[in-house]
């Protein structure tokens, strides 16, 4: 009994250690009403409601930095707990002046994805709800590996795709799990943003993703790149991006794309944007045929902050969506937020 005692009393003062020096988690989310109005179509009931809960930590090894990010996002929950789901995580190594590297399921860390835009906007990017394209092929940021450091001022980040498939079976997999015999591309792609100039902003990415499909079913390398330049002055701020992508799947459309912005910040509280996207889609649906059909896309967002919570309203339009001639849409979202 006394040996006993002894090993219980061992166990739990090891046990009082390892708590110690445990992460302690940090809690941040947020809750948001929407309303949703489409020109095309049909709304319905345009109340929507979504929540998301943000885990973060950070401990010391030996001598570096580990953090580590986990996202929950309901989509709306009503009555059942399946819709709550880990929505994206990371891992994060900080090596000092070594740089950082990590393990990224979508939170996008790494790569050309940070820069995919990266027009002055009061909400959001013109393109989120109409269904519009930036142009870019990137992985997206899922089962990635990265690293990323500044040197001289300016900040490369490079991402290491092994691996992804291409339908809905794809996505992160789980500890002890991999992608499997659908694993149909890998590549890499790279993001060099810097401040050359006072208020002048700037960067670019490009990236390739290698297919492993048989050639002869019509699939080919994708490539894509981006390069943009902004400029700050007082409460305004102008920006224009150039984007490009081509190959890919049988029948997929290379992009040439170009956006620009403006935004002004009327005071603390309250900020207006305007901005335009045309999209040049060089191949038809078929795959064969050329067309040069333009995808053009315009918004108007503005935003009231007020401490935690924020009224945010976008109005935008898209014409022949996808590069399909006469496809059209307009779509209005007003957003009340309350973050914690």
């Amino acid at each position: 009994m006394n040996i006993k005692k002894i090993g219980l009393s061992a166990l739990a003062g090891s046990l009082a250690v390892v708590s110690a020096n445990a992460v302690e988690l940090s809690v941040s989310g947020k809750t948001e009403v929407t309303y949703v109005s489409h020109d095309k179509g049909v709304t319905g009931n345009p109340y929507g409601m979504g929540n998301s809960i943000t885990f973060s930590g950070s401990g010391d090894v030996n001598g570096m930095t580990a953090t580590y990010t986990a996202a929950i996002g309901d989509g709306g929950q009503a009555n059942s707990n399946t819709s709550e789901t880990f929505a994206s995580s990371s891992l994060m190594l900080d090596m000092g002046d070594m740089g950082t590297v990590g393990f990224d399921q979508g939170v996008g860390e790494f790569g050309v994805s940070t820069i995919d835009d990266k027009m002055p906007y009061a909400y959001e990017e013109i393109w989120t709800n109409v269904g519009g394209s930036n142009g870019l092929r990137a992985a997206g940021g899922t089962n990635v590996l990265g690293y990323k450091n500044t040197f001289a001022g300016y900040t490369l980040s490079l991402e290491i795709d092994p691996g992804h498939t291409n339908n809905s079976a794809g996505g992160a997999t789980g500890d002890g799990g991999s992608t499997g015999a659908k694993t149909e591309d890998s590549g890499y792609n790279f993001a060099l943003t810097g401040s050359p100039y006072e208020g002048v902003s700037a960067g670019l990415g490009y990236g390739k993703e290698e297919s492993h499909m048989d050639q002869a079913f019509g699939d080919s390398d994708s490539t894509f790149a981006t390069a943009y330049v902004t400029y700050a002055i007082e409460g305004a701020t102008i920006g224009y991006q150039q984007s490009e992508g081509y190959g890919g799947s049988i029948g997929t459309s290379s992009n040439d794309v170009k956006i620009y912005g403006a935004s002004y910040q009327v005071n603390e509280n309250f900020a207006v944007s305007y901005n335009k996207m045309d999209n040049t889609f060089a191949l038809g649906g078929d795959g064969t045929t050329l067309e040069h059909t333009k995808e053009k896309t315009s918004g108007i967002g503005a935003s009231y902050t007020l401490g935690s919570a924020a009224v945010r309203v976008l109005a935008s339009d898209i014409k022949n969506k996808g590069g399909v001639k006469a496809s059209d849409d307009d779509h209005l979202e007003v957003s009340l937020m309350l973050a914690f």
